[in-house]
């Protein structure tokens, strides 16, 4: 009997039921990665909008007369601890996000420490809505009172030294996989009129108690005054002379930036609440997590300890220590130096890293000497014998929103003052020791929101610039 051959093709069931179920896994993963990158961007998109709202709103109250900074009425609490009102408590408001540090609040009808009641005030306590696009949430304003350290208590007795303004952005609902509370942002107002008590004469007529601000710019300092910024740009070489004008690379060291004594103003370009944050550093990027870096990265040294000084053997020196230089004193004039500064310096973490972080400041006066060279005299610290630098560490560097942290200063110097043709001079580097993990940190200037600037303590008659 002649056995039938039979010839296979196609595909059998089970091979039909493989490919569906591998076709199934693939188009699982697409729509995942698809609502991933949808969600991603929906996040994005908040985070976008709550920064421009933050930033709007605290530009219009920073223009208001000092006296109308202030709350109309007691804004009401709340219980939920992601809402920002949990940390009202009566008239009292938690300065610090975990609910301490409580500050009595600025409220018409209060009592000035001075005589008489807060009056004037224009800020409404109740939550304004917000809706950009398709995000919705709400604006609130909280006004608080605070003592000033760096005003003694004989020149600034009590604690109303100065207003603090927070202004916090709630989200009504996030991306699915993603829980978001609120974000807000802090400013300090000191009112301009104000006159220490048993000191009938203004501020800056060459009384103890008045200060020098130099506000930092990314302008080099062979200009006089501050420049328009030009946008994204690699990291300014600012090792060298002020001659030397702008450079980057390493190739040769090139002007400072420039400390200048006029604060940012808006760039008429753009609306007040969208001024365009720009990257001082398109040279170095984060090693981790994307490239959304703004301002200037400083990276940390290879070496222990604080750097004024790179080597170049420490690899691209002139992206591991930032300088800035203020104006030259002018003819007939000196600044007076009291020994007290404060450096109010905008910054976070790269990429909303988790970090601790260590920075290290330093004050210096830039001189010329008998051959026309820039030389650099140190200021020493009060605190630490022999240290020509004031370090400041967080156990946790503020990350994601970008933060305002205080630095002070109590220093001494070989003269007690600055003279015509010198210059006050500030560096900033990043402690290897005290920053881990990541490739340094991040620092905000020149915008009128994060407006870093270094308060020098002065006798001077003001404004000698």
């Amino acid at each position: 009997m002649r056995a039938i051959g039979r010839e296979e093709s196609g595909f059998t069931i089970i091979e039909v039921v493989v490919a569906i179920l591998l076709l199934m896994v693939g188009m699982a993963g697409v729509v995942l990665a698809m609502d991933t990158s949808r969600r991603n961007t929906y996040r994005a998109e908040q985070s976008q909008v709550v920064v421009n709202q933050l930033q709007a709103e605290m530009e219009r109250i920073r223009s208001l007369p000092f006296a109308q900074v202030a709350l109309t009425a007691a804004p009401a609490s709340s219980a939920d601890p992601d809402d920002p009102a949990w940390r009202v408590s009566g008239s009292q408001f938690a300065v610090a996000e975990d609910g301490t540090s409580q500050r009595p609040m600025v409220i018409n009808g209060g009592s000035l420490q001075g005589g008489g009641t807060v009056s004037g005030g224009v800020l409404s306590p109740e939550p304004t809505p917000l809706t950009n696009g398709d995000v919705n949430g709400t604006i609130r304003r909280y006004v608080v009172w605070m003592n000033d350290p760096k005003c003694p208590d004989a020149l600034c007795p009590g604690d109303q030294d100065l207003k603090r303004v927070i202004v916090a952005v709630t989200i009504d609902s996030t991306a699915a996989g993603g829980t978001r509370a609120y974000q807000e942002l802090h400013s300090d107002l000191v009112d301009p009129d104000t006159q220490p008590v048993d000191n009938p004469t203004p501020p800056g007529t060459g009384d103890e108690g008045s200060f020098a601000t130099f506000w930092l710019t990314d302008t080099p300092c062979n200009f006089p005054d501050r420049q328009n910024l030009e946008g994204d740009h690699d990291t300014h070489n600012t090792l060298g002379a002020c001659s030397a004008g702008k450079k980057t690379g390493d190739a040769t060291p090139g002007a400072p930036d420039l400390m200048f004594t006029d604060q940012p103003a808006l760039d008429p370009s753009f609306p007040p609440d969208k001024q365009p944050l720009y990257d001082y550093a398109t040279d170095v990027e984060p090693l981790t997590g994307g490239t959304d870096d703004r301002g200037l990265q400083i990276r940390h040294s290879t070496l222990a300890g604080c750097i004024f000084s790179p080597s170049i053997q420490d690899g691209v020196p002139h992206q591991k220590v930032h300088r800035w230089l203020s104006p030259v004193v002018p003819d007939n004039t000196q600044l007076l130096l009291d020994g007290e500064a404060t450096l109010s310096l905008w910054t976070r973490t790269l990429n909303g890293a988790t970090h601790p972080g260590r920075i290290c400041v330093f004050l210096f006066a830039r001189k010329l000497n008998a051959d026309g060279l820039p030389e650099d005299v140190p200021m020493g610290n009060q605190a630490i014998t022999d240290a020509t630098w004031f370090p400041h560490e967080e156990n946790e560097w503020p990350s994601g929103n970008w933060t305002e942290l205080s630095v002070p200063m109590d220093f001494l110097y070989e003269a007690p003052a600055l003279l015509p043709g010198e210059r006050l001079g500030l560096a900033i580097s990043v402690e290897t020791g005290g920053t881990n993990p990541g490739d340094g940190l991040e620092f905000m200037y020149d915008h009128p929101s994060f407006d870093s600037r270094l308060q020098v303590k002065t006798s001077s008659v003001l404004p000698i610039f």
